[in-house]
């Protein structure tokens, strides 16, 4: 189980990425731009989650707490 970090975290990428959204948050979809759009179910904070090439053919994951 993953401790909730949302109210203290802005970014996350590569791994500490993959498994906050693996083990953390709930997938609802893609917004008007389609940016994939994440969900706490403690805080209700909203993620964007972002992937950008990387170095060796693999993505980098990058989640970015969404602020309106």
């Amino acid at each position: 189980m993953v401790t909730c970090r949302c109210d203290v975290l802005n970014v996350l990428s590569g791994d500490a990425a993959r498994d906050y959204l693996a083990a953390h948050l709930i997938r609802l979809g893609t917004d008007g731009m389609g940016q994939t759009v994440h969900r706490c179910s403690v805080t209700s904070i909203e993620w964007i989650e972002e992937r950008t090439p990387g170095g060796y053919a693999d993505d980098v994951t990058v989640l970015r707490r969404r602020h309106d």
